[in-house]
């Protein structure tokens, strides 16, 4: 019964099916598997005394003196008196006329569940629920549940409610040598408990046990794959490094290398003398200097006689890469751009290079990843941003057994990191090149401070400086009051600078259209680029020295990091300005961390703390997995998980003995694509 589909046992209206299929939920699992986000009082108080102003809280007692007013506004209101037990009385005031006292006359006993507050001397409660009977809404402690209208909470307490017959079904996945270690309860107990608790600490233990489920899924699918891949591969590109050559290696660029890149690449130069191929993940903040670090891996791997492969997901950043590359490498090993928009008898001639060995460098997009894409002897590849490929389209240049070197611009907390990339080897390069200067940030939060901005950047734009403008929109939404690409291209181009070069971009359209943008404005023939977050990752803009965040409050601290990251890649001063769209938005507190910090791995640890792993970075194709309950910010839970992990793998790499946690493990192999 939990795979029944839920317009099968669900009374409801097709608009509430609609939208739970909208958002996942199918079944009946699914929807016992929703799981409410916090817990709120619902206790019930029949006295005076007992009532607590400023809380919510549930009033039971008898309506007297129901009647509907007309507000100055000339809109209807209800108003009403609740006697309570100790004979006082509470007003009541509803905005919104409940559905249940549109024909209601005399006086009945009520439960009402509303904030009371002290309002001109009188103690009223306002808009409150009401209901006529003892139900799951009133009394003791209440879920609160993810709300997307027309799905309420109260809508998900009822129909949750109804489905708890069905919890009897869900089988025990958990080995009972973890529930008896860690005193975790049964996972039927904790699905009851996860929805409708006896007490807060019950709600607890059930979050913890069915969060730490989440964790050992994440653990066990990561270590597996780098148990087997260890298990059954052998290293046919092993060598060791000279450090003397390395040390000459450095005198290619005219600056010093910063600590951190030193030893990211001593890390990768030691996973090539292993018995398996190296399979590491670079994390770097923008600007710290990752692609050198690949560039000088690649470079050894050469040397030794092997090729490589470097792979990026736009075509205008592979053609960045294979500037940079013909730079550095001698010319005595042949590099080569492969993209879409190579011409076909050159892709030939390339293909053919590749595989004769002649070529030693390959720098490409998804090009390279064409099954008539051969290489002689590929010894290390490495892949930019690899949550924007494909696992499959990853797997095909690691099937020679190639080493691979994957680089990530998103800056993640370490404890989250370990989740995430528990399959790879992690390095991480935390601090940025000599002589990058800290980007300047300011909040714009009034007229007054706009006009002056303007005046700023139109001073730049004279000085030869080039601006990035980001909108949240493509086009004018209803629904949202941000500002919009379209509208703020025009307003910008024709009103506030039509002295200058505005164009935009965003991402609605076709690939060759964004590329041919982007190279423009970095052969600046535009001043100015309005844009959406397309821009996020992307090509360094060397004059491009001013950042503007329209409605900054609508993203996240780390989003707009990486939005401040297209810029400050020169010795020049740049600099951010975060334009909030509400001037009331309370967010603009959040934003302060912006103008303190510049430091990507500090503001995603903000950011997880505020508003937590699945808004900050709750896309699939971010490669963050979507937790419902669990903590990623738990490390002591995180470390718990993989020890368990580890010592399940070790005992039955295939866990055929827990068919239950196998069943999980290849359940979530999403999470990876």
């Amino acid at each position: 019964m939990l795979h029944y589909p839920l317009e099968k046992v669900l009374r409801t209206t097709k608009a509430h099916l609609l939208k739970l299929q909208k958002i996942g939920i199918f079944t009946v699992q699914d929807l016992l598997e929703f799981f409410p986000r916090k817990l709120e009082s619902a206790n019930t108080r029949t006295k005076l005394a007992e009532i607590q102003l400023g809380e919510k809280q549930t009033l039971y007692g008898i309506l007297n003196y129901f009647r509907v007013e007309k507000s100055r506004r000339g809109k209807p209101i209800g108003k009403a008196d609740l006697e309570l037990s100790d004979g006082t009385s509470v007003a009541v005031i509803w905005f919104r006329i409940p559905y249940q006292l549109k024909n209601f006359q005399g006086a009945k006993k009520v439960f009402l569940v509303g904030k009371v507050d002290r309002n001109y001397g009188t103690v009223q409660i306002s808009n409150p629920e009401v209901h006529f009977n003892q139900n799951v809404h009133v009394g003791g402690i209440r879920p609160v549940y993810p709300e997307s209208p027309p799905l309420t909470s109260k809508w998900f307490r009822e129909k949750i409610n109804g489905l708890m017959v069905f919890q009897k079904e869900f089988d025990e996945i958990l080995p009972s040598e973890i529930l008896k270690t860690e005193d975790f309860m049964g996972k039927r107990t904790a699905i009851k408990a996860i929805h409708f608790p006896e007490s807060l600490d019950m709600w607890e233990r059930a979050k913890a046990r069915l969060g730490f489920e989440e964790l050992l899924a994440i653990q066990l699918r990561v270590m597996q794959s780098k148990l087997m891949r260890e298990k059954i591969q052998q290293n046919p590109y092993k060598f060791g490094f000279d450090p003397e050559d390395i040390k000459k290696d450095f005198e290619l660029f005219p600056f010093e290398l910063t600590l951190a890149q030193k030893k990211s690449l001593l890390e990768i130069l030691q996973d090539f003398d292993k018995d398996r191929p190296m399979n590491r993940m670079v994390q770097g903040d923008v600007g710290s200097g990752k692609t050198i670090v690949a560039f000088l891996a690649a470079l050894q791997v050469i040397k030794q006689g092997y090729q490589s492969a470097i792979l990026a997901p736009t075509e205008i950043l592979a053609k960045q890469h294979f500037s940079g590359a013909l730079k550095f490498f001698p010319a005595d090993y042949s590099v080569e751009c492969l993209t879409g928009s190579t011409p076909a008898k050159k892709k030939e001639n390339i293909k053919a290079r590749l595989r004769s060995g002649e070529i030693k460098v390959i720098i490409g997009t998804h090009a390279i990843l064409t099954e008539d894409t051969i290489f002689k002897n590929l010894g290390l590849a490495v892949i930019d941003e690899q949550h924007r490929f494909g696992v499959k389209q990853r797997n095909l240049l690691g099937e020679n057994l190639a080493h691979v070197l994957n680089m990530t611009a998103t800056p993640i907390p370490r404890s989250m990191a370990l989740t995430i990339y528990g399959d790879q080897d992690l390095s991480i390069i935390g601090e940025k090149p000599a002589g990058r200067k800290d980007i300047i940030t300011r909040i714009v939060a009034d007229n007054k401070t706009m006009e002056t901005c303007n005046y700023f950047i139109d001073d730049q734009v004279k000085k030869g400086r080039q601006i990035f403008w980001v909108c949240p929109l493509v086009e004018e939404s209803e629904k949202m009051e941000a500002k919009n690409v379209m509208e703020e291209f025009v307003r910008i181009s024709e009103q506030v600078f039509p002295q200058h070069r505005v164009t935009y971009l965003h991402g609605k359209m076709k690939p060759r259209e964004k590329d041919d943008i982007m190279r423009a404005f970095k052969e600046h023939q535009f001043d100015i680029l309005v844009s959406t977050s397309v821009i996020e990752v992307g090509v360094d803009i060397p004059k491009a020295t001013v950042m503007v965040i329209e409605n900054s409050e609508r993203f996240g601290l780390s989003q707009l990091h990486q939005f401040r990251g297209r810029i400050g890649r020169n010795d020049m001063q740049s600099y951010c300005f975060l334009m909030v769209g509400d001037k009331e938005d309370k967010q603009k507190e959040r934003l302060k961390a912006m103008e303190k910090s510049n430091d990507g791995f500090y503001l995603s640890e903000v950011d997880l703390q505020l508003r937590g792993a699945g808004e900050v970075y709750g896309t699939r194709q971010s490669g963050i997995p979507n937790l419902k309950l669990a903590d990623l910010h738990d490390v002591d839970g995180l470390k718990k998980a993989r020890s368990w992990a580890e010592k399940l793998l070790r005992e039955d790499l295939g866990l055929s003995k827990y068919p239950g946690l196998q069943a999980m493990v290849r359940s979530g192999e999403v999470f990876y694509q």
